[in-house]
């Protein structure tokens, strides 16, 4: 019972869940005493060793011993939203009132949430994708908050309008977010977001490779790498870039051919109406290369 109670929560079970259905409390004594079960936080635990839990497990352990009114927050928040890369490397959950600690996890206790700054996001209460960005401008800089709000459009249709509702005067992090919002090239997000699709379409069609997506590259985050072949494309709506936003882009292709790459930009009208030519030039760029002893192999 055990273990199918704990599989159907990714292997993490509570000992009140255990307890209500039936597990008697010495039962559960002697499976963690015979390693059957594992502790993980006061009264939560696993089938499996941690070390072997997925985020998701780990995540719901957290919630499950931080109890009633938690809330996903900050960074863990931005990447169950997708609009960071990788969870961080401590869960961040947000709580009403004194908690006790939890290990691996970081309670914070925010003031008045407003109405909107909570929703639910597959199942868990989790900060807005707004409130989420505005807690991570407390810790991030510009240039990060310009990703991530270029993220944000892309997965989920956030506007500038939508993030400068949720700015509030003395909030921490509000003018740093606002500084971001005044370099962000609005509309940009919803282009990749329609380019990547056409571009993915046409690298298929034509037998070619298909990229990593939003991969680090030293200080650089590109739409799409080519690691072995050391190429880089960026797919680019200029017509909706500000001048910041394109030496931006200038100074990452500079950064990226000192350090053995090859950049390409590919904008919506070459995709849609010269797609041949963006296939020769993408060849040409690895056939590139490979001449200059850069590629790895295929």
């Amino acid at each position: 019972m055990v273990r199918d109670l704990a599989g159907a929560r990714g292997g993490v079970v509570s000992r009140a869940q255990l307890l209500a259905r039936g597990v008697s409390g010495s039962a559960l004594d002697r499976a963690l005493r015979a390693g059957r079960l594992h502790r993980l936080h006061p009264g939560v635990y696993s089938v499996s060793a941690p070390e072997l839990l997925t985020p998701d497990a780990l995540l719901t352990a957290a919630l499950l011993a931080a109890g009633d009114g938690v809330t996903l927050s900050h960074g863990t928040a931005a990447w169950r939203w997708r609009i960071i890369r990788a969870p961080p490397t401590m869960i961040e959950l947000s709580v009403p009132g004194s908690r006790a600690p939890l290990q691996g996890v970081t309670l914070f206790r925010p003031g008045a949430l407003r109405d909107g700054d909570v929703v639910v996001n597959r199942g868990v209460r989790t900060t807005s994708v707004c409130r989420t960005v505005l807690d991570l401008a407390t810790r991030y800089d510009r240039r990060a908050l310009a990703r991530m709000l270029e993220e944000a459009e892309f997965q989920h249709d956030l506007r500038p309008t939508d993030v400068t509702r949720t700015l509030r005067r003395g909030h921490p992090g509000s003018a740093n977010l606002r500084a971001a919002l005044d370099a962000h090239a609005p509309g940009h997000g919803k282009v990749r977001s329609d380019l990547e699709r056409k571009f993915r379409r046409l690298l298929i069609k034509h037998g070619v490779e298909l990229p990593l997506r939003n991969e680090e590259i030293g200080p650089w985050t590109v739409d799409c790498a080519w690691p072995t072949r050391r190429v880089v494309v960026e797919l680019d709506g200029r017509q909706h870039e500000r001048p910041a936003q394109a030496d931006r882009d200038d100074d990452r292709d500079l950064w990226l051919r000192r350090h053995g790459w090859l950049p390409r930009r590919y904008g919506d009208t070459q995709v849609k109406e010269q797609p041949e030519t963006v296939i020769e030039d993408l060849l040409a760029a690895f056939a590139e290369a490979t001449t200059l002893g850069l590629s790895r192999g295929p």
